[in-house]
């Protein structure tokens, strides 16, 4: 949500939950030394998302009929210490985020149970009377809402940004309908799967005008209260004093509120609930939440490369699914991953944006869909041919480079890894569970088929050449690994922290999240952001040591090196 780069899934993110954004994700931060899977221990799982952010991490892990839990917390500066566990009671509390889309979901799936919707009603139908819509508007369906295929913006058109401290809190109805009346989408839906808060926040509100009571009350009478989920709510009122102490980065950040919108994110909750929700849901018709709860992980419409159901992301066969939602505020992330097939379940809640939780899911799905094993290495001369830039769609690229041996590939928003030969033009990298078999057409390379977790998609051959180099060598790039600053008379201090992990190097600017950035060939010492606006260039002594870096972005910013 708050998030100024692709993250998985929040309602911040530039990219939305999906195989997209994860594999671009994998490619910067250094993966888990020991796939994370639902058989890990909580205290593993906390310590690598925690890594070195300050904050606080609670992992609730499911597994052969039993729960284990853990708490973590990391100041400022110092090491992180386990602060609680066993009991569920005691708990601190966490803004989930885009997690509250499942119960909206869950409330619609509820609500077409009994009758009362249906997935084709339309907004034309449910406003009629209350705003003025254009058709296209009119036209759009509750399952295009549930399912992110509505047409839909991301956010409202008066939104007023992640930049804002409460940016959901003064988006009220009628300002939602006001928005909707003034709307002109760029096409009729149902469109292509794009991640819209509008459109699950616009579900939430429609459901609360059905049955006359807000959204908050309809979690509460609907789902919370039937399951005994005491710590999950809206407005925690008393229990506001568990919340954890939200982080972006080492900067604090307040507690996000929401209005109209509350179904895209508005829930606070505890790893012990989101536990107790988990196992209701691989109940299925049997449990505490009847049918609903088998409709709301029906599948319904495919999601980049995966499937979706009521709101609820879907990795795997039919028989062997992971289902799963992340979430991000202003302060926080979430994961929740539930697998009905081993009954298993994992719950990671962190109070800090930059905290890697996507790790757990890419380990998880890794652990149940795993690749073909790796093969020898092919000769430089083989590799070359794979050389390129892939489309995916409109915004979302493939770029494969070969270099010095080894192929190496990144997707739009990450960092490069590299890649193992598998079989014929096949390559794995079996951390991250990734998978690319690339497709020829009279024995020239057109495209290629991704697969990751489960979930997958194609991409085709572009007439774009690749870079020449991908990463720059490993010993080179840890003579750059430090911190540097600028002081400025005005503003704050720029200051960048640079770092080497799993052969990409990576730059974080202040409070942003860590970018990758690239190396320029044939010039000594220079790096490039991905946008190719930005440049850095490092600077040496007589004695060839780094001891600065320039930036070139708009104007020449020179940062020296801090001890």
């Amino acid at each position: 949500m708050a998030s100024k780069t692709e993250l998985f899934g929040g309602l911040a993110t530039t990219l939305s939950v999906g195989i997209a954004a994860a594999a671009g994700l994998a490619c910067l931060s250094s993966a888990v030394a020991a796939p994370l899977s639902f058989a890990s221990s909580p205290a593993e799982i906390a310590t690598t998302v925690l890594e070195d952010e300050p904050g606080t991490v609670a992992v609730g892990i499911w597994r052969d009929k039993q729960d284990r839990y853990v708490v973590q917390r990391r100041r400022v500066g110092s090491a992180s210490e386990i602060v609680g566990g066993g009991d569920p009671d005691a708990q601190p509390l966490f803004e989930i985020g885009s997690i509250s889309k499942l119960f909206t979901g869950l409330l619609l799936a509820q609500a077409v149970e009994r009758g009362d919707l249906s997935l084709d009603d339309n907004l034309g139908k449910l406003l009629q009377g209350q705003a003025a819509l254009k058709p296209e508007t009119a036209a759009i369906t509750l399952r295009q809402l549930v399912t992110h295929s509505a047409c839909l913006p991301r956010e409202p058109q008066d939104f007023p940004g992640y930049g804002t401290e409460n940016p959901f809190s003064q988006h009220d109805r009628r300002k939602l309908l006001a928005g909707l009346s003034g709307l002109t989408l760029e096409h009729a839906p149902p469109c292509g799967a794009a991640y819209s808060n509008l459109g699950m926040g616009l579900l939430g509100q429609l459901l609360a005008d059905r049955y006359g009571k807000p959204w908050d009350v309809l979690v509460r009478e609907n789902i919370t209260g039937p399951l005994g989920m005491r710590s999950t709510f809206q407005f925690p009122g008393p229990q506001a004093k568990a919340l954890a102490a939200g982080y972006s980065h080492e900067e604090t950040r307040a507690p996000w509120d929401f209005d109209a919108l509350s179904g895209a994110g508005a829930l606070r909750s505890t790893a012990p609930d989101l536990l107790i929700f988990a196992r209701a849901m691989m109940a299925g018709s049997a449990g505490p939440l009847g049918p609903a709860a088998e409709r709301a992980l029906t599948p319904l419409a495919r999601y980049r490369g995966e499937e979706i159901g009521y709101a609820v992301l879907i990795r795997g066969p039919a028989g062997h699914r992971t289902y799963y939602h992340d979430g991000l505020t202003g302060g926080y992330r979430a994961l929740l991953a539930f697998a009905p097939d081993t009954q298993e379940a994992a719950a990671v809640l962190v109070s800090n944006t930059h905290a890697p939780s996507y790790k757990v899911l890419l380990g998880i799905t890794a652990s149940r869909y795993p690749t073909m094993p790796a093969a020898p290495a092919l000769a430089p001369g083989v590799l070359a041919e794979y050389g390129g830039i892939y489309q995916v769609d409109k915004s979302n690229y493939v770029t494969m480079v070969p270099q010095d041996g080894t192929l190496y590939r990144r997707t739009t928003g990450g960092g490069f890894r590299p890649l193992s030969p598998a079989g014929r033009d096949t390559f794995v990298d079996t951390e991250v569970g990734v998978q690319y078999g690339f497709r020829r057409e009279a024995g020239e390379i057109v495209g290629l088929d991704y697969s990751q977790g489960g979930a997958g998609y194609s991409a085709l051959r572009t007439k774009a050449a690749a870079p020449a180099i991908a990463v720059a060598p490993l010993d080179r790039q840890q003579e750059y690994v430090g911190r540097y600053r600028s002081e400025r008379l005005i503003r704050t201090d720029l200051i960048f922290d640079i770092r080497a992990e799993n052969g990409q190097l990576g730059v974080r600017s202040g409070n942003w999240l860590r970018r990758p950035v690239f190396p320029v060939a044939a010039q000594a010492d220079r790096f490039v952001y991905e946008n190719g606006l930005a440049q850095l260039q490092f600077e040496r002594d007589a004695a060839g040591q780094v001891t600065g870096v320039v930036l070139y972005e708009s104007g020449v910013i020179r940062l020296r090196r801090m001890p």
